[in-house]
């Protein structure tokens, strides 16, 4: 798997920046892709209509991307970037993927640790055995310069 980014508008000019983010799931199914930023360096950068560096959004929506068995192509997204002030921005573009191999696994072994608390509450029993976790597959892109000036006259 991996991800990868481009810019395909915005300007020096403007606060605002939009990217194409591909990402390559070697033909696996995916169950989830969220998508970040991670401000490198520079000048606060808001994504998705005001998500901080840092807060995952999905892109996709169910209603709008899925296919007829509810499968939705994660392959591509547009991501709308803001600065919040003039000056440079260094950032990546991160997405945390879950295939549906792993969620399918993951709702399995999560269904059998709930019926082991279940039996051990019922029987009056000490249940210690920690909970399963999904743990998603974290993903970055190169560095993506961006820019926000204003030119002088001459």
């Amino acid at each position: 798997m991996n991800i990868t980014a481009r810019r395909i508008s915005g300007s020096a000019f403007s606060a605002e920046d939009k990217l194409e983010v591909t990402f390559n799931s070697d033909n696996q199914s995916m169950a989830s892709v969220v998508h970040t930023i991670e401000l490198v360096s520079g000048v606060n950068v808001t994504h998705g209509g005001g998500g901080l560096a840092g807060d995952y959004l999905h892109y996709k929506a169910v209603e709008r991307d899925a296919d007829a068995d509810g499968i939705i192509d994660y392959s591509d997204i547009e991501m709308s970037l803001v600065q919040e002030s003039q000056g440079t921005s260094v950032i990546k573009v991160v997405c945390e993927a879950v295939t549906k191999a792993e969620a399918d696994t993951f709702k399995t072994e999560y269904e059998a640790w709930a019926e082991r608390k279940e039996v051990a509450i019922g029987l009056e029993e000490e249940f210690t055995e920690e909970a399963p976790t999904l743990t998603p597959t974290i993903l970055k892109t190169g560095e993506i310069t961006l820019e926000w000036s204003t030119d002088t006259f001459v």
